[in-house]
């Protein structure tokens, strides 16, 4: 595939990697002067309609979605049975790599990276999208760090058929999919942050919480099993980065984060406030329950704590325990009052009293620095619209509103318009049209016109033979659309010339320029004709043929050269022996004399040219058939 142009346009320059149903090439974009990334469905898998359904859904998925920390997908095209998505390319490595070159990350990087991809993972949700493979195979890590979510092959709407295949087809990655995965359930959100919560564990520890012999035995293991805390892996792990991996990991879905918003929220304050105290975490009553003593029992007791003691002394010490009981109850309720005193006035603090701030500028930002920048000052970030913009980069903020420098008061929204990047708009098919239509119609649509080119064709003088770029590809408005105009046919026929007895190039040249092609050169001893000088040609001189047909030539290597090879014999027997050596292909006698056997094994000399077969007779008793090749010297031999 490396060479060729898909579209039109797409030249496929290097293999960057694969998977069992993809390959992705590095390209260029002749049209946008950019590298991209193509994703092509494996040859052997275009008949299988289930994986070109798969295929085409990842298109569609990462088609809906516009974020920074998603990989954006431009074009999806099919040619000549390639079915192939031209994607953004990611300079860089996957989070995998990532971690295997660091061992682990830094508290500080892991919350970086988690915090890219979960607020990815919270756009693709509000968009109805479920990735349900999330991995660090599946997170591309650029040359400026930043996190891009990648592969939407096995992504699903979020509609009723979310449901995981039982048995040999459930879907995702055993070391990182949820328990309801495993057991083949229905899957949602909460399925996704549960694999990024497997994904930020082997960031801080460098492992994967569960292994096997299997992926069923790693998947039983998703289920019934607790993983080990991250501390006692790396102690230097915060207790606020193990909270969230607790709560993003819990087996039960209602005691998981309930979206991919609220886990970033945790997420943003996990390295300020290390201890996790904010993090909500699901604890089980381990007090086992216990029996009440029945009112007649604590009689019993209290008759027998206070045996032996008079009824006076016993009503002195009833009293006074009932004037601790009142002292402690009095002390304890106004210890309540004041802790809710406290608190209620700490959340009216938090909630009701409201102080001025400036308005930040975030124009230029992305959402995720705008979004950080505002909360240091007490601000919301209100997205009021994603707009296409030809100067401003995709996922940045084209402008936004109060202006910086503007009093507001805290927990103010600043609203904000962020740029979808270059509109692209579909180019008209305008083959076959006259050139002043074609043009006209271009212009109609907003397209510029570059200077045509006239080829010859069998259509029409005139007319619009093709176009660049081609019919309904999506490019930016404005683009240069270059029309070929057909100059009508040609005379496509013509005559071969005789090479036989010119030079090698002499010949080439010769074919060249009678517009016809050189084809399969063939070289050969002849004693004939000296080297480098062509003597034999097909087809022969004189023959009409269409242009571009090839030529095939036979090159003289000069005279054949004449070489000495040995044959080594055995002999047997008590007399003298006939050795005769025969040349299968002519029958001529190339050696005719007597031995003694005592002689042993005998060698005789041969000289010869090419590949000569020669039989050996013994007294007139065929012996055997030796091959030798006077074309290759002897070692040592010049």
């Amino acid at each position: 595939m490396l060479g060729k142009i898909l579209g039109g346009r797409y030249e496929l320059l290097e293999k960057t990697g694969g998977g069992g149903m993809a390959v992705v090439y590095k390209a260029k974009c002749h049209l946008l002067k950019r590298y991209v990334a193509v994703k092509i469905l494996r040859p052997d898998l275009v008949d299988n309609e289930e994986f070109v359904t798969r295929f085409k859904r990842e298109s569609q998925a990462a088609a809906s979605l516009s974020h920074p920390n998603i990989v954006n997908m431009y074009d999806v095209g099919q040619e000549n049975g390639t079915h192939y998505i031209v994607m953004e390319y990611v300079d860089g490595m996957t989070l995998k790599e990532y971690i295997r070159k660091e061992g682990r990350l830094t508290s500080k990087e892991a919350v970086r990276i988690a915090s890219q991809i979960c607020s990815a993972l919270h756009h693709a949700h509000e968009n109805n999208i479920v990735h349900r493979d999330i991995k660090p195979q599946n997170i591309l890590i650029n040359k400026e760090g930043t996190a891009k979510v990648a592969d939407f092959g096995i992504a699903r709407a979020v509609t009723s058929s979310t449901v995981t295949m039982a048995g040999a087809n459930v879907i995702g990655s055993v070391h990182y999919f949820s328990p309801e995965q495993a057991k083949g359930g229905y899957v949602d959100k909460k399925s996704d942050i549960y694999s990024l919560g497997i994904v930020l564990y082997e960031m801080v520890t460098g492992v994967v919480p569960f292994e096997g012999d299997s992926a069923i035995s790693v998947a039983l293991k998703h289920i019934q099993e607790q993983v080990t805390p991250p501390g006692e892996i790396n102690p230097d792990v915060p207790k606020s980065i193990q909270y969230i991996i607790q709560r993003a990991i819990e087996k039960n879905l209602e005691n998981r984060y309930h979206d991919a918003a609220e886990m970033l929220h945790d997420l943003s304050q996990a390295l300020d406030h290390p201890d996790g105290s904010y993090v909500k975490r699901i604890s089980e009553d381990e007090q086992a329950t216990r029996i009440i003593p029945s009112l007649h029992e604590l009689e019993e007791q209290n008759s027998r704590s206070l045996n032996g003691v008079s009824p006076v002394e016993a009503q002195e010490l009833d009293k006074r325990r009932g004037w601790v009981l009142v002292t402690f109850s009095i002390i304890a309720a106004a210890a309540v009052l004041l802790v809710l005193f406290m608190v209620v006035r700490s959340i009216y603090n938090q909630n009701f009293t409201y102080r001025d701030t400036q308005v930040p500028l975030v124009e230029g930002l992305d959402e995720t620095e705008a979004r950080k920048i505002l909360k240091e000052r007490g601000l919301l970030l209100n997205i009021e619209e994603w707009r296409h913009d030809d100067t401003v980069e995709e996922g940045k903020i084209i402008s936004q509103h109060p202006q910086e420098g503007d009093t507001v008061k805290t927990d103010s929204m600043v609203n904000v318009v962020i740029s979808s990047g270059i509109k692209l708009v579909p180019v008209p098919d305008v083959t076959n049209q006259s050139q002043r239509s074609a043009e006209v119609d271009l212009e109609n649509n907003g397209f510029k016109i570059a200077q045509p080119e006239y080829i010859s064709s069998d259509i029409a003088s005139g007319y619009v033979v093709r176009q660049e770029p081609s019919a309904y590809q999506e490019v930016p408005e404005g683009t240069e659309v270059r029309l070929f105009i057909s100059k009508g046919p040609e005379d496509t026929m013509t005559v071969i010339g005789k090479y036989i007895g010119l030079t090698e190039n002499m010949a080439m040249e010769m074919i060249k320029n009678s517009k016809l092609d050189i084809g399969k050169i063939t070289r050969e001893y002849n004693d004939e004709y000296k080297e480098d000088i062509v003597f034999r040609q097909s087809p022969q001189p004189d023959v009409s043929v269409e242009q571009g047909r090839k030529i095939d030539l036979w090159v003289s290597m000069g005279e054949q050269p004449r070489r000495k090879k040995k044959i080594e014999i055995p002999l047997h027997g008590t007399r003298n022996l006939r050795v005769q050596i025969i040349r299968t292909s002519d029958e001529e006698i190339m050696y005719d004399k007597e031995h003694n056997p005592a002689d042993g094994k005998i060698e005789i000399i041969l000289e010869d040219t090419g590949v000569q077969s020669y039989a050996i007779w013994i007294d007139n008793e065929y012996v055997m058939t030796q091959t030798l090749d006077f074309t290759k010297p002897e070692r040592g031999d010049e």
